[in-house]
């Protein structure tokens, strides 16, 4: 059989696709494709204006939730943050409990370094004792089910002084407005999609955006700084592809993260087909395993040993909170700190049945042990930056402000270029 021979690209050819990539090298302004990028980004910008306005604020000011939410404020001295015990949030729980009648806890934290407190939230006790359907999980992104809703208030109790020294509804405090909005602009379940739909046209303007930064091979340097000698004009041109320049990094993270958190399956599938998810996501199929247990003969609620049996499941663990389960078979979570408490990112999170106190599973977020775990174990400290101390906390705020900038300065060159020359010439029209 004759060897079938190797046919060259036709010279044209080539030539056609070096000299497209030299012209982008050297003189990208002439490119018929980057005119193109240069009308999708403006548009999508336009769209997209008032939504990473607001996207970019509210996110900067959630970096500080817990620090900006309503409580007392009482002298507290010196605390070890890592030493919160079973006897100690037991008596929180007692001290709650009694506080507001009518009512019982669900939820008890113990102090953090943004709140030196012990927070206990307290709510009416559902109709069908034990009560309710489902629960969800503090820390986890996946709901087990449905939830009644219920009047509940946030007692605060002193860790040094043992007393009741306030309460708040936090469900009415601005901050949840605030965060409800970020999550779900406000319009519940409908809003994560729209949310997704959001930070995929983030993704196209960050990319779009980098694409038109780029000013040539000879002058590439230009575009990484502000010349303030130049026009006003000019200054806003040059913030704006600075800024954009210097934060493409966390634009990408934040448009591909919120894309996640609307279709994970769109990043954990592409992962599994090359690795293992082990660790980093919520343990659906065995809670629902959990679920389906015998029911069994109810024994008294020990809250004492389950965090005891928590701490052998955890031995790098420390107390940070618990969470009573509702329902028919209803779950104890206990939820174990292993890095700065309130950093859900890196806890362990054991399950009891709460009817048996018997210990059903413990999830170690943040033990990643595969290139699938880390991937998806990033996503929420590269969103929420509340992971790495408060350093990174302030970073991350300042630089959710830099979404806001790029939008008004962006809003600003459209203005001087086109929009202010048209609203002229209609002006002179009607003047004549």
């Amino acid at each position: 059989m004759a060897a079938t021979p190797i046919v060259d690209p036709p010279a044209s050819s080539l030539r056609k696709k070096q000299g497209f990539f030299r012209r982008f090298l050297e003189r990208p302004q002439q490119l018929w494709l980057r005119k193109v990028f240069f009308q999708i980004h403006l548009w999508a910008g336009i769209l997209l204006a008032l939504y990473v306005i607001a996207i970019g604020i509210s996110g900067s000011i959630l970096v500080f939730k817990e620090e900006l939410m309503p409580k007392p404020h009482v002298s507290i001295g010196k605390l070890d943050y890592n030493a919160c015990t079973a006897a100690q949030i037991n008596r929180a729980i007692d001290l709650a409990n009694t506080a507001i009648p009518g009512m019982k806890a669900f939820l008890a934290s113990c102090p953090t370094p943004a709140n030196g407190l012990f927070t206990i939230t307290v709510r009416t006790e559902p109709k069908h004792s034990p009560g309710g359907r489902g629960q969800q999980l503090r820390g986890t992104a996946e709901p087990q089910g449905p939830r009644q809703k219920l009047a509940q208030r946030t007692v605060y109790v002193h860790p040094q002084t043992w007393q009741v020294v306030g309460t708040a509804d936090r469900e009415a405090s601005w901050l949840e407005t605030v965060e409800q909005f970020h999550v779900n602009l406000l319009l519940g379940r409908n809003g994560r999609l729209w949310n997704g739909i959001g930070a995929s046209i983030l993704l196209l303007l960050a990319f779009t955006g980098i694409v038109l930064w780029w000013p040539g091979i000879r002058n590439w340097t230009r575009g990484l700084k502000v010349d303030f000698r130049k026009s006003w004009k000019r200054i806003n041109w040059d913030l704006h592809s600075v800024m954009g320049f210097w934060t493409l990094f966390f634009t990408l993270t934040w448009a591909l993260t919120g894309m996640y958190f609307t279709w994970p399956k769109l990043f954990t599938t592409p992962i599994t087909k090359f690795t293992h998810i082990t660790t980093a996501s919520y343990p659906g199929p065995q809670m629902r395993e959990a679920a389906k247990r015998p029911p069994i003969q109810d024994a008294p609620l020990n809250v004492t040993a389950m965090i005891e049996e928590a701490q052998r499941q955890s031995p790098r663990g420390h107390l940070e909170g618990v969470f009573y389960g509702t329902g028919p078979r209803p779950i104890f979570t206990i939820y174990m700190a292993k890095g700065v408490m309130g950093d859900y990112s890196n806890a362990d999170f054991v399950y009891f049945d709460q009817r048996s106190n018997t210990c059903l599973y413990a999830w170690h977020r943040g033990d990643n042990h595969t290139l699938g775990d880390w991937l998806i174990w990033l996503i929420a400290p590269l969103h929420f930056g509340t992971t790495w101390g408060q350093a990174a906390k302030v970073l991350w705020a300042m630089l959710g402000l830099v979404l806001p900038a790029l939008t008004v300065t962006g809003l600003m060159m459209y203005w001087n270029r086109w929009l202010s020359k048209r609203w002229t010439k209609t002006l002179f029209a009607k003047s004549r």
